[in-house]
């Protein structure tokens, strides 16, 4: 099920020119203030390591999506922000991605049946997490 969501939700943001981790990133970026984050607290807020989300996020400042620069605090880390290119094209993908998750998803849910499923995944989640 994880496999099959993943590529319907992959296919529907590559009609916007997006990946899913694109989007990972981008989703981040938009909730922050103003726009940016420290490289190190994306990656923990995605759950990704730093070498990942470096290599990422040179390639989507390749594609005009993310600046990076130097942390004026410490010089040591990176702040990652959004482009004026970025912010349209997520007002743009931001819609579609919700009704394709809608869509592939929650309009399969009958009410009734979201309560119990919300139960069953928090037990999995806190399995996995080892709590």
């Amino acid at each position: 099920m994880r496999r099959d969501l993943e590529a319907a939700l992959a296919r529907s943001l590559a009609r916007d020119g997006l990946s899913v981790s694109d989007f990972e990133v981008l989703a981040r970026l938009v909730q922050a203030p103003d726009g940016e984050m420290r490289a190190r607290d994306l990656a923990a807020a995605i759950g990704w390591d730093k070498a990942r989300l470096s290599k990422h996020v040179a390639r989507m400042a390749g594609r005009g999506l993310v600046t990076r620069r130097e942390a004026g605090d410490d010089g040591r880390g990176q702040i990652v922000g959004l482009t004026s290119h970025a912010e349209q094209v997520v007002a743009a993908a931001g819609p579609n991605h919700v009704a394709a998750v809608r869509r592939y998803f929650f309009d399969l849910i009958e009410p009734d049946e979201l309560e119990v499923l919300e139960r069953v995944l928090e037990r999995i989640n806190a399995r996995a997490r080892g709590s």
